[in-house]
Order: C-alpha cells, then structure tokens, then sequence
C-alpha cells in the first residue's frame, strides 16, 4: 500500500530501538517547565519499555530504555498518572514469572525507579495484559491470577481492581469476571458466539465446532476470541463506571462505586454475523455516547469487518450500537498483515492527553491511523489519516499498533513490528 497523509503534517520519525516493536501503550509524562516524555511499550523482549523526550516534537529523542529479564514475558502495555508509572507483565507461557504489575517513579523520566510489584502469576495464568491508572487512587487491570480458573481456555483476562494509593504496597480490592467462565461458578457458561450462530440458523454444533476458533453456517462465519476483559476505561466524567472491552464478549459498563462488589449496569453482545473482538470502549465524557473498537485478529483481515463503533450508552442498560467510524479499507486487502480496527485514543487524565470529546483518534495497523470530529456521536466525521507507505521514511512495516493524542494536537503512533515511533501534528491545532 502507498502512504496517505491528510489533515494530519509528519514533523518528525524516531526510531526508538534495534529489536524495539511498539506494543500496545503509549502514555505521556509532562514534567516541571513543561518537559515532555513519551512512555512506549514494547511487544516482544529484549525491551520492556523506552522513554523518548518530546519536549520538542520536531526533534526527539529516546533518553531511556529498560529491558525485559527474558524473552519469556513481555511488557505489552503501560499507563501513567503524574509521577508514577504502571508496566504490565505478560509471560509466554502459565506459571511463569515475573507475571503481573511492576510500578515506577517517573519524576525523573531519564532515570524511572522501582516502586513496587503486584504479582499474578500463578500456575493457571500469564500474568496482567493491560493497566489503567484513573487518578483515582485506584489500577485496573485485565489479569489472571493464582486462583484463575477459567472452564474454557479461550476466556483469559478478568478485572481485578488495585489500591494503588502507596505503589510500593499495592493490594487488591476487587475483581469482576462474567458469571460462569470460571470452574467454581455456580451460573452456567454465557451464550457463545458460535451458539447464537447455530440457534439462529437452526442447526446443532459438534464438539469440534463448539471449540473452534471459527465456524461457518451457509455463509456466515462466527468467530470466538474467547470471553476476556481487554480494555477499562475509567474517567473522571463518570468517576463510578467502568467501560470494559470483553473480546467476544463485547462491552460492559460497570458499576464501580462499591468496589469490592462490581456489578453489570448495562453490556452490549455482539449480533451472530458480527465477527466482534471487543478490543477498547471508551466513553465521550459524559455525553451517553461512547466507542468501541473491535480488534482485527486473522492476518489479511480474514475477520472482516472489524470496525470502531458509536455506541448510544443514554440508557445505560441498553447500551446500542447507532454507527461506526469510516476506515479506508482498500479494494484489495493484502493477506499479510492486520487490517481493521484496533487502538483507541482513550483520554487518559495526568498525562498532558487530549481531553476534549469532539475529536476521537484510533490506530488501525496497515489501514494507518485516522482522527474524528465525534462532536456530533451519530455522525462522526474523518478528518484526518495518515498510512505509511514505502515511501515514507523509516523501518515502517506499516502495523499502526497504538496511538496517543497530546494536548497540543501532536499524534504518536507506533508500529507493532519495527521500531518506528511516528509523530505527526494535526492541522488547525497550532
């Protein structure tokens, strides 16, 4: 694919590390005068993280690197609120270690200091896949744990909620999983996908089939990516909800004013010829409205469509799907690499984000990264993209894995299989 660019100028490339691939966190920390730091996640060792200081978007440059104990785990994700940074611990393989939350002060970026470690390791789990820090005193994450004990090995990630008010001894407070995935579940297993499929279409299923990853019924396929918490967003607009991306499972909105005890408020499930792989749901402020993005999974986009959402939350416990962001799928779609939704800009707060709910930003790996006037939920309107291309200068292999939004109108993307950090400026900001 050749490279696009529009509403968006590329002020600067930076290359972030030999054997460096972006992965799925990209947070930001503003220091004393106004110094600026980049914190990017890495989606395979040796790196755990890099710290880059833009301070000066046109001109940066990497300061730190922290590497991994082993290619047996990964970092993967990353958050950040004020001076303290969180860094997800996710190994290859169950039982392994270190597996979970490792916690640092960032007051000097050039310099990050260990604060504490939250272990989930455990002979049944990986670890932690994703942090959020709300502010709140509180992390949330999408982890296994000692005691995770899931009835299907597709469904892996559940809630679990951190006191995170000392970082150097974090506890938790709370979790959440979907009534009946796990072994000591009183409720039975939640309705399939593949299930929903063969009700609809009035057929039975095979063990086999109930298994697999994919099955077709008369040409509508159903995928089943497993029922795992993904994504949770909570932002201070709504400081006692959770909005959590449950993979095949779709989105929940939480009740977190108690939490010890997390409830259902409203979920939305994916329809059966809706290949779904609920990936991040991110409310508009307070707006009722809100995005959930799917993440596209198969290589060549052989899960299409996977897509970004507008979802109409007013009613909180029927949340609905009402529309979906515009992405430049091509005539063609190339069978190697991801096409398709994935990363959202998810407002985080402390961190020198884009706050203001009228423009939404996502990556959408070799369909680049596109931003979006949502002032208007139900008709949400592209207006910028930018989709690296051969010509375009750097290692890029075109898999726009996340992308962060700063306050000044500065996007950053990063590229899930090189070393590439793209920073561009949005038009009209500055």
């Amino acid at each position: 694919m050749t490279s696009q660019i529009r509403g968006l100028r590329l002020i600067a490339t930076l290359s972030l590390g030999d054997g460096m691939a972006g992965g799925e966190g990209l947070a930001m920390h503003v220091g004393p005068g106004g110094q600026r730091s980049i914190f990017v996640a890495s989606e395979r060792a040796p790196f755990d993280f890099v710290v880059a200081d833009v301070t000066d978007p046109t001109r940066p440059e990497v300061v730190y690197r922290h590497e991994l104990p082993g290619a047996h785990v990964r970092s993967n994700n990353l958050a950040v609120h004020e001076d303290v940074l969180a860094v997800t611990r996710q190994a290859k393989q169950k039982g392994a270690s270190p597996a979970g939350v490792e916690f640092f002060d960032i007051s000097n970026p050039r310099a990050p200091r260990h604060l504490g470690f939250f272990d989930a390791s455990g002979e049944n789990s990986v670890g932690t896949h994703f942090v959020w820090l709300a502010g709140d005193g509180y992390a949330y994450l999408a982890s296994q744990s000692a005691d995770y004990a899931p009835r299907d090995p597709r469904d892996q990630f559940m809630l679990r909620i951190l006191d995170v008010s000392a970082p150097s001894r974090v506890s938790e407070v709370g979790r959440w999983w979907l009534p009946g995935l796990q072994e000591h579940d009183e409720a039975p297993m939640p309705v399939r996908p593949h299930q929903r499929l063969a009700a609809a279409r009035g057929v039975t299923l095979s063990p086999e089939q109930a298994a697999s990853r994919r099955v077709e019924f008369d040409g509508v396929s159903s995928w089943d990516f497993g029922f795992r918490v993904h994504n949770i967003s909570v932002l201070p607009e709504q400081p006692n909800r959770a909005y959590v991306a449950c993979t095949s499972g779709g989105g929940f909105i939480l009740d977190i004013s108690d939490r010890a005890h997390v409830s259902v408020v409203g979920s939305l499930q994916y329809a059966s010829p809706l290949p779904g792989a609920a990936h991040t749901f991110v409310p508009l402020g307070a707006s009722g409205f809100g995005l959930l993005s799917d993440e596209t999974l198969e290589e060549g986009a052989a899960d299409f469509p996977q897509n970004v959402w507008v979802v109409d939350a007013r009613i909180e416990t029927r949340p609905l799907i009402v529309g979906s962001l515009d992405l430049p799928w091509p005539d063609v779609i190339p069978t190697t690499g991801r096409f398709g939704a994935h990363n959202l800009h998810e407002y985080p707060v402390g961190q020198g984000a884009w706050r203001s709910f009228d423009l939404a930003a996502g990556a959408f790996f070799g369909l680049g990264v596109g931003v979006y006037d949502v002032s208007s939920p139900l008709r949400p309107r592209e207006i910028a993209r930018f989709v690296p291309g051969p010509d375009v200068d750097g290692p890029s292999q075109g898999q726009l894995n996340d992308v962060f939004l700063d306050d000044r109108g500065i996007v950053y993307t990063i590229d899930r299989r090189s070393d590439v950090c793209y920073l561009l400026e949005l038009e009209g900001t500055n």
